[in-house]
């Protein structure tokens, strides 16, 4: 058999017999190697398992080795050696995938022992086998894939399809579950193997007897298993859960049920729906309309002729249209019933209208009700005046995006505004102006005559810049002495030139009641739409530093 070159002086500077070692490991690849020097002996074999011979490696080494094995499983190898040389392991031993001549991967079986130790006790000649394990490594594969195919096929089933096993001791486990046994029982797969205690211990104890009797009578009369019980589950709470089932009697003595459970909380509570709405339908507090299909009201309770003030006389064949306060558009309701008919439910807020022909916001939740055949039966509106509510949440935008002392637009405010106009430009508007005001030596006021003083001066300057502007221009105040004023549809730059000049000047007539070391003043930048900046960032940039032009050089016009 033929080595790679250096066998000679190896088997004698070792003094093993290699003859033996290539007799014992059959029609191995051999090889050996110098862990200090990197030097590397390989027999014929070991490059022909790679579709090499030993004449296409040349000259080898243990880069050879490096550069044809896997990269992702080099690692691991490495681990592998260094359990090895600490004396953790008798032998290293370690399955490693190698690129063949040809292009594809094959699999070796890499194993090897330390022959020589230097005198520092550190290892030196190592000597090992690899032995090709590819065809059963494809088979391997070949049977995970028919495994993840299954699997796949049994979780996208509706529920948890499972096997049930009794053995001869009476001792219970699930030795196969899909994963949606979570869902059911709220534990994993590998919980329920070994033993069915976690799921009999979240069964509800009420129901927990009926379940273990009817396992029971269906092993005796090997007769399907059929039950519905109360789960109490770790994260869903309390759920129903419906099973079916087979027996079969094994011949080991075993009983086998394979079978599976779905989640029926949803039509078990269904069921129930409509005798709770029945309780609750007189006494609650939220107004409720019950219609048929088409939708026609067919009944009301006295909550909701309180807050519309219509009789129940008065709506009974109406359709609920006629609560409409047309605020939203089409679109609106025709989501609404895409909801309902693909789902069963719906909620959100619509404007209503009372008998008065007062216009009012409410929560409405609308739920379908099915007969027996699958088919809508009535749908059930229940909803609440959230006059006060909607109150508040607009005082709360207001809040949000406005400035606290001069109670114009904040900078959050102006962003939404910018956004809007920007969206909302068509081809007759297709550009709006924007001007950036900054405050000049404004810090000499607060530490001259005080900070109240100084914002009294801010707000009779907001105040003054408003007069300059026309009623739908738009002015904020985004930090403490920068303006923004926003022109929609003036765009010609000697017109915002002039508004800007008419603001600064009124900031300098203001300031002179303020005798500072140096006057407060005002310096501007412009920026057109699009010309200058297609969205909110680059606009008010571009203005920004039209500004800044202004402040170095003063004499110099702000628009370029």
């Amino acid at each position: 058999m033929a080595f790679s070159k250096g066998y000679e002086g190896i088997q004698s500077k070792l003094g093993i017999d290699i003859a033996q070692l290539i007799l014992d490991s059959s029609d191995a690849g051999i090889w050996l190697w110098n862990i200090k020097t990197g030097e590397t002996i390989f027999n014929e074999k070991w490059a022909t398992i790679i579709g090499y011979s030993l004449a296409d490696l040349q000259p080898v080494s243990i880069d050879t080795w490096l550069e044809h094995a896997h990269p992702d499983d080099l690692e691991k190898s490495h681990r592998h050696l260094q359990a090895h040389f600490s004396g953790e392991t008798e032998r290293y031993i370690c399955e490693v995938r190698m690129k063949h001549k040809k292009g594809h991967w094959i699999k070796v079986l890499d194993k090897g022992q330390v022959q020589t130790w230097d005198e520092e006790g550190e290892p030196e000649w190592m000597f090992g086998v690899h032995i090709d394990i590819t065809n059963q490594w494809r088979k391997e594969c070949e049977i995970e894939s028919l495994h993840n195919k299954l699997q796949k096929f049994t979780d996208n089933l509706p529920g948890l399809v499972f096997q049930y096993v009794i053995d001869k001791k009476g001792h219970g486990s699930f030795p196969f579950t899909t994963s949606k046994v979570i869902e059911i029982y709220g534990c994993t797969s590998d919980q329920l193997k070994e033993s069915d205690a976690f799921a009999m211990q979240v069964i509800h104890p009420d129901d927990l007897p009926r379940v273990l009797t009817s396992i029971e009578r269906s092993r005796v009369e090997l007769c399907d298993w059929h039950q519905i019980y109360r789960v109490n589950h770790p994260k869903k709470g309390l759920i129903w859960v419906e099973g079916k089932s087979s027996p079969i009697a094994r011949h080991d003595g075993c009983f086998e049920w394979n079978g599976y459970l779905e989640d029926v909380s949803e039509e078990v509570t269904s069921n129930e729906k409509i005798k709770l709405l029945t309780a609750v339908f007189s006494t609650t507090s939220r107004g409720i309309l019950i219609t048929t299909p088409e939708p026609r009201i067919v009944d009301v309770n006295p909550a909701f002729e309180q807050i519309t003030g219509y009789s129940k006389s008065e709506v009974v064949g109406q359709s609920p249209a006629i609560l409409s306060a047309k605020k939203q558009g089409k679109e609106v309701y025709q989501q609404m019933w895409a909801t309902l008919l693909s789902k069963g439910r719906w909620q959100g807020e619509v404007w209503n209208k009372r008998k008065s022909g007062e216009i009012f916001p409410e929560l409405l939740s609308i739920d379908a009700l099915y007969d027996e055949k699958g088919c809508v039966s009535h749908y059930i509106g229940a909803f609440d005046d959230i006059s006060l509510a909607v109150e508040k949440r607009q005082l709360l935008t207001e809040l949000v995006n406005q400035d606290p002392l001069t109670k114009l637009l904040n900078r959050r405010g102006l962003d939404i505004q910018l956004r809007a106009i920007t969206q909302s430009t068509t081809a007759n508007n297709p550009k709006f102006a924007l001007i950036y005001l900054d405050l000049d030596n404004f810090k000499l006021v607060n530490d001259t005559f005080g900070h109240e003083q100084g914002d009294s001066l801010l707000l009779t300057i907001s105040q003054q810049i408003a007069l300059q502007l026309r009623e739908q221009d738009i002015l904020a105040r985004i930090g403490g002495d920068e303006f923004v004023i926003v022109l929609p549809s003036l765009v010609k730059p000697e017109v915002c030139e002039e508004i800007a000049l008419r603001c600064q000047k009124a900031v300098e007539v203001i300031a002179k009641n303020y005798a500072t070391a140096q006057p407060v003043s005002a310096s501007f930048g412009i920026a057109l739409y699009p010309h200058h900046g297609k969205n909110v960032k680059e606009l008010l940039t571009m203005a920004d530093k039209q500004m800044y032009k202004m402040k170095s050089i003063p004499k110099s016009l702000p628009f370029g």
